[in-house]
């Protein structure tokens, strides 16, 4: 039985149709990602299904009982009292509980000592409810709140820390525990991953992949994706098409999946424009107008082909300032302290021409207070901070602190630049800000809307060596993809601090990872820095020899499971090669068939084209067979290729 079905849901605000058709199934234990671009409705959809807006078209359907966690972007209601006191709150009846619990000890010590006999009936009740504590976890309850707080970056201290002075990250992570201590049977969760470094990402990874409830999350987080989904559903041009599958196996039947349609519109289009040319052209004799008519019912009988949204991204060009020296960045025993607070001290490195650095360590260790050492826009406490010859930097901040919150959007860039206003207005244009929307104010923007037009800034400024902290922030798939591909073309030094764990893996040579006032420089690839981060060093002690022989076991038995997958992904490759060829040549045959029909000397012939038809039908059918088959062979090789090459 289905936990949740969307219906044919559709949703607008005003004359803007947000949601068209919306329709999707999950099952118990089912974990699924809601892709799309910014503004395409993902928000709008999680909080229809979790009651807080009513969709004005279609239907909304639970499995009775449900109980249903939503997690927004942004911090909601503001909660009170200290942090334990709101985590606690998702085990109110446990606590109520174990109150009436305390009630009755204090109950049967007074009547034990003045009215033995009336003993018996809250003696049973106090087993009954003691029964029922436990039973239900009543025992685990801090251990468990310890777990949560731990593993979403709170230490122990924060626990009496006053919610009203959080910070806004951690008012999100607090909310977040809550939602997972209350273990609802739905998990509607909106960005569970902003605000979380490293160590917990990768706790919140785990935690959600041994859950049993049903999960529909939101989220830019490609890698997290990967490894808590498998379903993907991608909000595109209002409507919701699913996949069955993670992000990196969506992307790839989804770019098969478009050129094929692609292709598909194409053809029938030109089928349509030539068979409408033949009907206008058609002569006045009784023959050519029963040809007429016969394309014209072909015409209304055709299945129109649907095209595929195209995905919009802005087009970010950034400006070389040519070479610089061999030696870019060299800190010769930094340190940072605010006040009584040392962040770190001693920093030694240098950064060398044409490296690309990943910036990665816990929240508060001191990233972006480093990037602001090297832009100059802070002084160390200690130390020295040198930039070698001909280095010219360029500085992308978190919080786009150098954007004027009273500025317009083309105030902004005018201001930023020696643009006239038409210049501004074109380059604008490239990042998505169009019409009417370079007259907004930039505190009215959104956080999707401040990273491109930081981006559009930081544009127009020539540099060759480039800092970037936390660029991914609030974009969307297109346009992190887009910021990707420039950043790999990028010639110059390149020093980036961000959780995106997919956008490093490709970009960076060298890991610097920042922790508790200390450095450490890992020499490689930001995947074999996650890979080296798991390999845990030689026990000592007496154990050493045990210790090692049972890894060597485990070793024998991985380098098993490794061959038989290794062999179970290479028939499975074969077959997704052989239905790939036959697809092609099931898509020579649709074209040729089609290509027959739209030929006028068919058409006399009645019982021809009725064979016609009948030939292309069946085509259509095996080609539609044959793309099911191919998506259930890649899904089953993307998932075996996850299962034996992500590791973290």
């Amino acid at each position: 039985m289905s936990l949740l079905v969307l219906s044919g849901v559709g949703k607008s605000f005003g004359a803007q149709e947000v949601l068209v058709d919306v329709s999707l199934q999950l099952q118990p234990g089912d974990k699924a990602g809601i892709i799309g671009p910014n503004g395409a409705g993902k928000s709008t959809l999680l909080k229809i299904i979790a009651g807080l807006l009513e969709p004005d078209r279609g239907t909304v359907s639970l499995a009775r009982g449900t109980r249903v966690g939503y997690l927004p972007q942004e911090p909601g209601r503001e909660a009170r009292g200290t942090l334990r006191s709101h985590l606690e709150s998702s085990f109110r009846p446990l606590l109520e509980l174990k109150e009436k619990i305390a009630s009755l000890e204090e109950e049967i010590a007074s009547r034990a000592r003045t009215d033995a006999g009336e003993l018996a009936p809250l003696l049973e009740r106090y087993g009954e409810y003691r029964r029922r504590f436990e039973d239900e976890g009543g025992y685990l309850v801090e251990s468990r709140i310890s777990a949560v707080a731990g593993g979403l970056g709170f230490a122990p201290e924060d626990l009496e820390r006053d919610m009203a002075h959080l910070s806004g990250g951690e008012k999100t992570r607090a909310n977040l525990a809550a939602l997972l201590l209350r273990d609802p049977d739905l998990l509607l969760m909106d960005e569970p991953t902003n605000y979380l470094d490293f160590d917990g990402l990768n706790w919140l990874e785990r935690y959600l992949a041994g859950s049993r409830c049903t999960i529909l999350v939101v989220s830019h987080d490609r890698f997290f994706l990967d490894r808590v989904v498998s379903q993907i559903f991608a909000l595109e041009g209002r409507r919701l098409y699913g996949y069955r599958s993670n992000y990196s196996a969506y992307r790839e039947k989804h770019e098969v999946l478009r050129k094929s349609r692609e292709r598909a519109y194409r053809e029938q289009r030109q089928l349509i424009e030539r068979t409408e040319k033949l009907i206008r052209e058609s002569k006045a004799d009784e023959r050519s107008k029963r040809q007429a008519r016969s394309r014209q019912k072909m015409l209304e009988r055709l299945e129109l082909v649907e095209r595929m949204p195209e995905e919009e991204s802005f087009r970010l060009d950034l400006d070389y300032a040519g070479r610089s020296g061999q030696q870019v960045v060299v800190f010769e025993d930094v340190g940072k302290s605010y006040g009584s607070r040392e962040l770190f001290s001693g920093l030694n490195f240098q950064i060398r021409w044409g490296d690309r650095v990943a910036l990665v360590g816990p929240n508060g260790a001191g990233k972006s207070t480093l990037l602001k050492l090297i832009a100059g826009e802070e002084r160390p406490s200690g130390g020295r901070v040198r930039l070698g010859p001909a280095v010219k930097v360029v500085y992308f901040a978190q919080e786009q602190e150098q954007l004027h919150p009273q500025r317009t959007v083309l105030e902004e860039i005018v201001a930023s630049s020696d643009l006239d206003l038409k210049q501004a207005r074109s380059h604008l244009g490239r990042y998505l800000f169009r019409g009417e929307d370079v007259f907004k104010k930039v505190a009215s923007l959104s956080g999707g809307e401040k990273s491109r037009l930081a981006l559009a800034r930081l544009a127009l400024h020539s540099g060759n060596c480039l800092l970037m902290d936390e660029p991914t922030s609030h974009l969307d798939l297109p346009a992190l993809e887009e910021l990707e591909a420039v950043l790999r073309r990028y010639p110059g030094t390149l020093i980036v601090v961000s959780h995106d764990r997919y956008f490093l893996r490709g970009l960076v040579n060298r890991v610097f990872e920042l922790h508790q006032g200390r450095l450490e420089i890992f020499e490689g690839s930001f995947q074999e820095y996650l890979e080296s981060r798991e390999s845990e060093p030689a026990p000592a002690g007496g154990d050493a020899v045990k210790k090692d022989e049972t890894r060597k076991r485990q070793a024998q038995l991985e380098q098993r499971r490794r061959r038989e997958q290794e062999r179970r992904a290479r028939k499975l490759r074969e077959e997704q090669q052989r239905l790939e060829d036959e697809i092609h040549a099931a898509e020579l045959l649709v074209a040729r068939h089609e290509a027959t029909l739209s030929n006028p000397d068919e058409y006399g012939d009645y019982n021809r084209l009725l064979e016609l038809s009948e030939a292309l039908n069946a085509a259509r059918e095996r080609l539609a067979e044959l793309l099911q088959q191919w998506e259930e062979v890649s899904s089953q090789l993307e998932q075996l290729e996850a299962d034996s090459q992500i590791h973290y």
